[in-house]
């Protein structure tokens, strides 16, 4: 018989006790070890905006454009047909679902142009479109613009690294409604609930669950602490 005949016949008799073994050593296993319950809690409730990946809002576009009556109008096209001023005396007859709350700015025109509606003013009578609408808030929140430049207030979408697509950073109108740019009373995100985290006390005000494996070494340890102090006197 060659060599490579007699290799052959061992490699199935080899796999055979290797397969042996693996039962024996699982039906072990199975007798001697105790089932491991991992805890479970009730899915937590999220307000679907708080978890949206886009813009918080839709804010309007560069012109701007309104839907009126079933037609999509520009502000000049009405407000070229009559004299842009309004008494403070006098209420609104248009725009009545806007309710303006932005604290000393409270007039129309201190963000709005004059003589064109489709723009937005600047100190100084320059103007911009909508779609650079953080210029404009620039001008009085200017602390809040430098944090949105570097990326520490505001939102961030699209990719990281630039070579796979584009990163969109979102503008001010797109999370705030410039009328009224406080957000409402949000209830915050339930926080993280990992394996690690238990449901019992331990004696440090710690949470401690014994059903957890990833918190057993904690029981053993603080039992072997007790143990070791109770018996101090003996060593």
């Amino acid at each position: 018989m060659s060599k490579s005949s007699s290799q052959t016949k061992k490699l199935p008799v080899a796999g055979f006790f290797v397969g042996i073994g693996f039962l024996i050593t699982a039906g072990a296993l199975l007798a001697t070890g105790s089932s491991v319950d991992i805890p479970l809690v009730d899915k937590p409730m999220v307000r679907a905006e708080q978890i949206v990946p886009g813009a918080f809002r839709v804010a309007l576009t560069d012109p701007p454009i309104v839907n009126l009556g079933t037609y999509d109008q520009r502000c000049n096209d009405c407000h070229s047909l009559f004299k842009n001023e309004r008494p403070d005396d006098r209420a609104l007859t248009q725009h009545t679902n806007i309710t303006l709350s932005h604290g000393n700015n409270d007039a129309c025109l201190n963000c709005h142009d004059k003589d064109n509606r489709e723009k937005l003013t600047l100190r100084g009578g320059k103007t911009v479109g909508y779609d650079h609408v953080e210029k404009l808030c620039a001008e009085c929140h200017g602390p809040i613009y430098r944090d949105w430049q570097s990326g520490a207030h505001g939102k961030t979408i699209g990719y990281w690294n630039t070579d796979l697509g584009e990163a969109v950073k979102l503008k001010c109108s797109e999370c705030h409604d410039p009328h009224h740019p406080a957000y409402a009373p949000m209830a915050p995100l339930p926080g993280p609930n990992t394996l690690r985290m238990g449901d019992q006390h331990s004696g440090h005000g710690e949470l401690i669950d014994s059903r957890n494996p990833l918190q057993r070494w904690r029981l053993l340890e603080e039992g072997s602490t007790s143990h070791d102090a109770g018996h101090g006197g003996d060593h």
